[in-house]
């Protein structure tokens, strides 16, 4: 098979990158961009572009192979990328709690077989790590590509080949119809699914073909050929990719449209075409050169931040970060020049063969390592036993199962207490994940004063009637009839003790997410309700408010105080009014108690003998599971004696 011609050398697109890679790795740094994310999305405008306009020209000229293909494709992308993921696993050994070694293990297996994007979507759960200290994370979008790469070539030469004289139109109908469908998807999907919409290839792949339709279509368009015109898309295209670059924000809910607007202005400035002003400044030679290292510097940046950020326990100084960047822009030049290029120009495997001898050993390696961190359960031995304990809670097991409409009506509820068939539930427990993770402690208790209990939670769901809270992870707008089966169910069965657990803090005062869904706020005088509600059908309600808070992870924080010697007391939470940390008013408080309601408040439990903060682990045993939720052990051993006390008191 010939060598493919290759596309004539556009600067501007180099410049294109460079500008993409710069808002990423700014946005990633924290250092302004609040929309920099939108970087990503105009690399893969690029990708589209590129690969389309490369496997186009081959087939015109009677040139294409799939080998062939694949191999270019194999030598920009995984040389570099081999490297990089060795050196995070061989810094995550020495740097790594277990359970996060063992998961980036996980994350390097399907990196090889072209998945990230797939294991981050499902590692995406309500009680992950933060995504902000995962050193591989950013291998999601190349997996976007990666798996773009072997269905498009197979598309366009099918095309190409069975549509005959109107292949390119025919060519472009379908790229055009799929480019309709993926974003018709990545719209509707964006608030029902979020991270499904924002790692998978089908919301995704509206972009890569944005592209591909600038590369058949730009040829035919006279229009463009007007310098004008060209001034004006360059232009526009800027102030496109531009805008969101400085007004999106984190909470903006991406992809869906509002990535219609970068797409399309890295649609603009590629159809431009040079020479335009807009085009001359990308391809300026700082900024060109940024672009030919974007690659290397897309793989480096992000390791050295999420390891920075894991060590620090969030986020690091000003100086740290700039300190990263710079060793991430210092290893991206070094990649660039002696992984990347040596590859790409044949200086290294230089025939087919080699090439795809070496990626495959490479991948097979890091695929070997991966499966072997998982198994090893991420070595655990290489760390002191009390640090490996401490570590071990972040992946502590509680009553797992959450409550659906179905089982309740089903009555397949969380038994408590006592078991039998004989045994009618004295006391309900309803609740959030943070009822949840009290459910040890209340069984335990349960079970000493011979009772029969139940529970009802979900996450993010709060226990009110005629109220939702909009997060990914709870029922959103089902709480409300799941909320109203379970007080039905309550009233059924005639339950004399109901308990409503819950963040209520995150419910009343809102959040960033909410503020973007312009979602409602909890409003107290809702628990005044349930109260009223409860009391009105005969049961005795009690609220618990919140545990504390704590200001950092807990099973990271105090394993790593084992290993270096820190001091953590320092970090605990410390005491505030009531209103404060649960958000309840006193004037609800009291209207509660009137009412009939009990207000159980754990966080005195938690005080440390000095009583200046709340602890986080006792006699060696770590009591949450991350920074809020508190593991089996840390429940009995806070709530028992708490829930013990609360019984004497109610009974006096």
């Amino acid at each position: 098979m010939p060598i493919s011609e290759k596309l004539p050398y556009r600067s501007d697109i180099d410049g294109l990158r460079g500008i993409a890679v710069l808002a990423i790795v700014l946005f990633h740094a924290g250092f302004g961009c609040s929309g920099g994310y939108i970087g990503v999305d105009v690399f893969f405008v690029i990708s589209g572009f590129l690969i389309t306009s490369l496997i186009w020209k081959d087939l015109e000229n009677g040139r294409f192979g799939f080998a062939q293909f694949w191999e270019r494709r194999t030598r920009r992308i995984v040389p570099a990328l081999v490297v990089v993921t060795v050196a995070v696993l061989a810094a995550g050994w020495f740097l790594l709690l277990p359970l996060d070694f063992k998961n980036l293990g996980k994350a390097s297996a399907a990196q090889t077989v072209f998945a990230a994007n797939i294991h981050y979507w499902r590692d995406a759960g309500y009680f992950s790590s933060a995504a902000d200290e995962k050193p591989l994370l950013h291998t999601w979008s190349l997996a976007v590509e990666e798996q773009f790469y072997i269905l498009v070539p197979l598309l366009l030469w099918a095309l190409f080949r069975f549509a005959n004289r109107h292949s390119r139109a025919v060519t472009i109908s379908v790229l055009a119809a799929g480019f309709a469908l993926s974003l018709g998807a990545s719209v509707y999907a964006v608030s029902r699914y979020p991270m499904a919409t924002f790692y998978l290839l089908p919301t995704r792949a509206w972009e890569l073909l944005l592209g591909s339709l600038v590369a058949l279509v730009s040829p035919s368009f006279s229009l463009a050929r007007r310098r004008s015109l060209r001034e004006l898309f360059a232009t526009s295209g800027l102030v496109l990719i531009l805008v969101p670059l400085f007004f999106y924000r984190r909470e903006t809910p991406f992809p869906g449209l509002a990535a219609l607007p970068p797409c399309l202005g890295a649609a603009l400035l590629i159809w431009a075409n040079t020479p335009t002003v807009v085009g001359s400044l990308l391809s300026t030679r700082p900024i060109v050169f940024v672009g030919l290292i974007s690659y290397s510097l897309y793989l480096w940046h992000w390791p050295f931040l999420a390891f920075c950020r894991y060590q620090t326990l969030g986020q690091p100084s000003p100086g740290y970060r700039a300190a990263m960047l710079a060793l991430g822009l210092l290893f991206a030049v070094l990649s660039w020049q002696y992984v990347e290029t040596p590859f790409r120009q044949r200086k290294l495997a230089a025939s087919r063969k080699s090439m795809f001898t070496f990626a495959g050993l490479g991948l097979a390696i890091v695929f070997a390592c991966g499966l072997l961190c998982l198994k090893m359960q991420g070595f655990p031995q290489r760390l002191p036993a009390q640090a490996v304990e401490f570590a071990g809670a972040a992946s502590d097991s509680f009553f797992s199962d959450e409550t659906t409409i179905q089982s309740i009506r089903d009555g397949k509820l969380i038994r408590l207490g006592v078991s039998g068939s004989n045994s009618a539930p004295a006391v309900f427990v309803w609740g959030d994940s943070h009822g949840r993770s009290a459910l040890p402690a209340l069984d335990a208790f349960l079970k000493e004063k011979n009772l029969a209990g139940e529970a009802a939670v979900h996450n993010s769901t709060a226990p009110v009637l005629g109220w939702f809270y909009p997060s990914p992870f709870g029922l959103n707008r089902g709480a409300t009839a799941y909320n109203q089966a379970i007080f039905s169910y309550i009233e059924r069965h005639k339950i004399q003790d109901v308990i409503l657990i819950a963040r209520w803090q995150a419910y009343i005062q809102g959040n960033e997410f909410m503020k973007s869904k312009k979602a409602e706020r909890l409003k107290p005088v809702l628990l005044l309700s349930m109260v009223k509600r409860l009391a009105a059908i005969g049961s005795r309600p009690w609220i618990m408010l919140d545990v504390p808070i704590q200001n950092f992870d807990v099973p990271k924080t105090l394993a790593r105080s084992v290993l270096f010697g820190t001091d953590t007391d320092s970090l605990c939470a410390r005491p505030t009014p009531l209103s404060d940390f649960d958000a309840i008013d006193p004037q609800t408080i009291a209207a509660i108690k009137a009412a009939g309601g009990n207000i159980l408040d754990p966080k005195p439990q938690f005080l440390d003998p000095s009583r200046q903060h709340y602890i986080a682990q006792l006699n060696g045993v770590a009591l949450y599971r991350d920074d809020q939720h508190l593991t089996q052990q840390g429940a009995k051993l806070m709530l028992l004696p708490f829930f013990r006390h609360a019984w004497t008191l109610q009974k006096q």
